[in-house]
């Protein structure tokens, strides 16, 4: 950005101004309540100012004074009215009590001798909140009108000599437009500072949705809080894998980016079927998809989420193959037990799964059936009589004993 707009302040769309509006105002509250704070003791502890300059000064200043205390002490109370917090409202807050602080302080000085070339210069003091309780050099110059006017006003009516006015004139321009400067400069600040803040709120969003995409949302969340090693032993789980069958040979025959376009179309089909049962998907490796239930713990059925979502993924691909014209097979195979869970790496870490239940639902993918869902006897001791599975006999899988296993068929 060039130096020439770096000094202008930023316009934001519609929608976006009133969120930066809202947000200003929230900050603003806490230095209201100290404006009023400090306007309420300036005007109580120079009363002492007043009988310097006439001791006889507190039956006609006094009065004035804690009229002026009271309109602090009732903006004060305000500011914690949410109702009357809202934009509109604070503007003309803020111009009725420096319209009535700038025509009681200028009485103030007309009943003191001298009091117009003496404390003339104590506008500045309240000037310089304005800054901070407005929102740019309109509401600045709004708030300012009553500043400049009431006090010209006042001296004229109460006789004040030429001397006097040219005075209060140099005083009260010269702070107002010190005010408005420094308005102006906060409002780029602020309207840059805000920008930044909604582009880091945009990028965090974005990093947590990517993170969301890469691992569970509870282990998310515990990364970020940076437990480390992050690794959790699930006592009931229910791993599925599934893959491809002839894949490999098509592959042969396509170009790379068909077969990446094949793969996201139909894992992103496969995607959507997770999130929809409350599982988790792990991992895809080549054209194979590995996904797991029951790892948050919870009262979920995680056998049943699986059983639904292979059902459910065996007739998305039936979908898929029909729409690109493919003659492929789908395995999948099943098992539950116990896993180790847990994220590894540093930097492109990973969220996978350990244990013997783990192999065992790979050796279910890969020695089942195409077009089958085949699951274990442990898997199908955990399922509900609405599931209708049919027995394959047993199989041979490397480190076990033969194992029984069964073909899912569907639901009731």
């Amino acid at each position: 950005m060039s130096a020439t707009f770096a000094w202008r302040p930023i316009h934001f769309t519609q929608q976006i101004e009133r969120v930066y509006v809202e947000e200003m105002q929230l900050r603003m509250i806490p230095l209201q309540r100290l404006a009023c704070t400090i306007g309420i003791a300036a005007f109580a502890g120079f009363q002492l100012w007043d009988l310097l300059l006439d001791p006889h000064a507190l039956p006609r200043t006094a009065p004035i004074r804690l009229a002026i205390i009271a309109l602090f002490a009732a903006e004060f109370v305000i500011t914690f009215v949410p109702s009357l917090r809202r934009p509109p409202y604070l503007l003309m807050q803020n111009i009725a009590v420096y319209t009535f602080v700038a025509v009681g302080f200028s009485l103030i000085l007309a009943q003191l001798p001298n009091g117009f070339l003496a404390g003339v210069s104590g506008f500045l003091l309240g000037m310089i909140f304005i800054p901070v309780v407005v929102i740019g050099t309109a509401q600045a110059a709004a708030t300012l009108t009553p500043l400049v006017l009431s006090p010209l006003l006042v001296m004229a009516l109460a006789g004040a000599t030429r001397l006097e006015i040219v005075n209060a004139l140099s005083w009260i321009v010269g702070g107002a437009g010190f005010v408005l400067g420094f308005a102006y400069l906060l409002d780029v600040i602020n309207r840059r500072a805000f920008q930044l803040e909604q582009m880091l709120e945009t990028e965090k969003n974005r990093s947590e949705n990517l993170l969301l995409n890469i691992l569970p949302a509870d282990i998310a969340e515990r990364l970020k809080a940076g437990e480390k090693p992050l690794a959790d032993r699930c006592d009931a789980v229910t791993v599925l894998f599934a893959d491809l069958v002839g894949f490999t040979e098509l592959s042969r025959r396509l170009q790379a980016g068909d077969i990446v376009d094949l793969l996201n179309d139909l894992f992103s089909r496969f995607d959507s079927l997770v999130e929809q049962h409350g599982a988790e998907k792990i991992k895809t490796i080549g054209d194979a998809y590995m996904a797991a239930a029951g790892l948050s713990g919870g009262d979920g059925d995680h056998v049943a989420s699986i059983a639904d979502l292979a059902l459910d993924m065996r007739e998305a691909f039936g979908k898929f193959c029909r729409h690109h014209g493919l003659a492929l097979d789908l395995r999948i195979g099943v098992h539950s037990g116990e896993v180790v869970a847990g994220v590894i790496g540093r930097q492109k870490f990973a969220y996978d799964l350990w244990g013997d239940t783990v192999n065992v639902a790979s050796r279910m993918e890969s020695n089942g059936v195409p077009g089958e869902i085949q699951i274990s006897a442990e898997t199908r001791r955990l399922l509900s009589a609405r599931y209708h599975a049919v027995p394959r006999g047993e199989i041979e899988i490397k480190g076990h004993l033969p194992r029984m296993t069964y073909l899912l068929q569907g639901a009731g």
